[in-house]
């Protein structure tokens, strides 16, 4: 009988200080976060995941969780009491400084992460869970260790979609686009003014939705600009991330129109319309 040893994959809390705010564009802040053990961070992939921890609600001080059973322990703590808990993604790490980007959406204060990165400031505190063992030795390592984009060594031509609240996901997904590889690219984002470069040393070809500013004869959806497009024959991974009506329309043509298998699309709900945002 053969025994198949796991990567260990731990997460641990943290407490992080602001250490500056910057405006990438009108709907999108970059806030960089200090604390010592960034140093020690990993990731396994550009869309990794982490959790943003906030103080409860009934205004008590935030305490970081410990110890494994910490989840279970937040589940059975009255929602009062509870430390508030959002998922975002690592826009860039720099463990030789012990600094982490995060950049947020800003679409008013209608949640508490929203509300708070509205007056973030240099000095303030979160806690934050962050990787620090992942496996990247299989599929299931990866996708246990925080990341969902997750193409096969034979990927050659992928599609990658993605609204506002994936483009900070998508943006390091161009960065690390291997040069042989070509990406087909579906971008949504509140304003035209939120367009900006996506440097990738892979072929890209990127196609920008904007719901102001942009011209009326647009597409106005992604599924819209989807639907418009002749994709190649050799897309073979897709990967999509938003709001979640849209990622499953997206999905529902890329199976049925397209013909892509439904095993090699990546797909996940960042949010969801009609309910209040992070």
């Amino acid at each position: 009988m053969t025994t198949v040893l796991e990567r260990p994959i731990a997460f641990d809390s943290v407490l992080a200080t602001v250490a500056a705010v910057d405006d990438v564009s009108p709907h999108l802040r970059r806030v960089t976060f200090v604390a010592p053990r960034i140093a020690e961070v990993v990731t396994a992939g550009p869309d990794q995941r982490i959790k943003i921890l906030f103080s409860p609600p009934d205004g008590s001080e935030l305490r970081l969780p410990t110890g494994d059973d910490w989840y279970a322990e937040w589940c059975a703590t009255q929602v009062e009491q509870r430390f508030i808990m959002r998922t975002y993604t690592i826009r860039a790490l720099r463990p030789e400084v012990a600094e982490l980007d995060i950049e947020f959406v800003l679409h008013g204060v209608n949640g508490p992460a929203s509300a708070w990165v509205s007056e973030a400031q240099p000095g303030e505190t979160v806690g934050l869970i962050l990787p620090f063992a992942v496996d990247t030795t299989s599929t299931k390592g990866l996708l246990q260790s925080g990341v969902d984009y997750v193409p096969p060594a034979t990927s050659v031509h992928r599609v990658l979609v993605a609204d506002e609240t994936a483009l900070p996901a998508l943006a390091g997904i161009l960065e690390q686009l291997p040069p042989a590889v070509r990406a087909t690219v579906f971008v949504e984002v509140p304003d035209v003014r939120d367009i900006r470069p996506l440097p990738t040393p892979g072929e890209a070809d990127i196609t920008w939705i904007a719901q102001a500013g942009g011209p009326d004869d647009a597409p106005q959806s992604l599924l819209e600009a989807l639907k418009s497009s002749s994709l190649p024959f050799d897309v073979d991974y897709a990967w999509v991330a938003g709001e979640s009506a849209m990622i499953k329309q997206v999905r529902r043509h890329l199976v049925n129109a397209v013909g892509l298998p439904k095993s090699t699309i990546s797909f996940q709900g960042y949010w969801k319309r009609g309910e209040p945002q992070v």
